[in-house]
């Protein structure tokens, strides 16, 4: 019994030094940033000189940082309702329709998960180009909502999934229609997982960059301005800048598991 116990201690022990280091890794360079964000030295070395906010107010009053953040909060948005709309309809019908080969569509719809997010954007921008498009804001958010879908589509079928069939039964029963059965029954018990999922599209969409690049060509969004910045020359604004970005989507990051979280809860 106490050789048990010991090794379970030694156990919780072993995986929370390894979740500490894990964390440390992941989290001590973007410390390091958030710190550096207050320096008013341009160089990021120690040791640290004297606290200002300087480079936060030159964030805003740059122009392009300012046009890429009302960029990406416009194709974020869009990208987050529409993926979510079509997620929810597709999630339902994968729950409650039977159909030859469901598991083959369910497997292809899930697919862009598993695919690397440099290949889904040039082989977007190769197909959307041959068809005559020209990259824009507006390609870069299709090319969004199909980098997000996948995740919509999941968070969205296990929801739905858990809602008794029962209830639209007996909806059918007394006389509604499918689609009405839908919107007064499915629909509310879905609102924190619509929310959630609202959430957690729009922070995927409004940190993503790669698909971004490959399908724009004179917009920018602020993933982008911070990669050309990047590029040119280090800006100590950049450290404002991703300080900012950090905050907000993990502010985001922790209402969407608050909203999952009473969801189980129900």
């Amino acid at each position: 019994m106490t050789g048990a116990v010991t090794a379970g201690r030694t156990h919780r022990w072993l995986f929370g030094g390894f979740f500490w280091i894990a964390a440390s890794i992941i989290y001590a360079p973007i410390i390091v940033m958030i710190v550096f964000s207050f320096n008013s030295s341009r160089f990021q070395v120690m040791p640290f000189r004297k606290f200002t906010t300087d480079w936060y107010a030159r964030v805003f009053a740059d122009a392009q940082y300012v046009e890429g953040l009302i960029n990406s909060l416009l194709v974020a948005g869009s990208v987050s309702l529409i993926a979510t709309a079509i997620a929810f309809l597709c999630a339902y019908s994968l729950v409650n329709s039977e159909f030859p080969g469901k598991m083959l569509v369910t497997v292809f719809v899930l697919a862009p998960l598993a695919v690397p997010l440099i290949l889904i954007g040039i082989s977007m921008r190769l197909y959307f180009v041959s068809l005559g498009f020209q990259p824009s804001l507006g390609l870069a958010g299709v090319g969004q909502v199909i980098y997000v879908m996948p995740l919509a589509i999941l968070n969205l079928r296990n929801r739905i999934a858990q809602i008794p069939k029962s209830q639209e039964e007996a909806a059918w029963a007394l006389g509604a229609s499918r689609l009405r059965s839908m919107l007064e029954i499915v629909l509310p018990n879905c609102k924190f997982a619509i929310a959630a999922t609202l959430i957690l599209t729009f922070t995927f969409a409004f940190d993503e960059f790669v698909i971004a690049y490959f399908l724009t060509n004179f917009s920018i969004t602020l993933p982008i301005k911070i990669w050309t910045s990047l590029v040119t020359g280090f800006d100590p604004a950049i450290n404002a800048v991703g300080t900012m970005v950090f905050l907000f989507s993990m502010g985001l990051g922790i209402c969407s598991q608050l909203l999952l979280m009473k969801e189980r809860k129900r």
